[in-house]
């Protein structure tokens, strides 16, 4: 399998405003919203898309106000990869940390960042099953 992009996350004002317009116009659903707690910082986010792919939106970390040199700093983009222990190497063996997300019974994740500052997270899933890969409570 060859690496391909998942997502990439935004910072923006208002989810629901974004969630109508992506729905409206791509015909696209929403797969999954919650509250991220990462490391000392909170976020609400949500997932628009389909099964392979979305966009990922979040408010502000720990309710700052909005603004447009944040959305700009503060996004990333996710890449699927098939061997995450062999990429995982390989940033370090250019001098790039990598971070490894909590763990998950169905997916693998480390972030870093690229040599302009840009942040992905890289992840491996352990399941064919989106259900699985996930952890969407859209009743919540």
């Amino acid at each position: 399998m060859a690496a391909y992009l998942e997502h990439i996350q935004y910072v923006c004002r208002d989810l629901d405003r974004m969630v109508a317009f992506y729905c409206a116009v791509f015909g696209w659903r929403l797969r999954g919203r919650g509250v991220e707690q990462a490391a000392d910082r909170r976020y609400d986010w949500v997932h628009i898309g389909t099964d392979e792919s979305y966009v990922a939106f979040r408010t502000p970390y720990d309710g700052a106000p909005y603004s447009e040199d944040m959305a700009l700093r503060q996004t990333h983009f996710g890449v699927v990869v098939e061997d995450l222990e062999a990429v995982v190497a390989r940033l370090e063996a250019r001098g790039c940390p990598a971070r490894r997300k909590g763990a998950h019974p169905f997916r693998e994740r480390v972030y870093t960042r690229d040599p302009d500052g840009n942040e992905i997270e890289i992840i491996r899933y352990l399941s064919d099953r989106p259900s699985e890969r996930n952890d969407y409570d859209l009743e919540g």
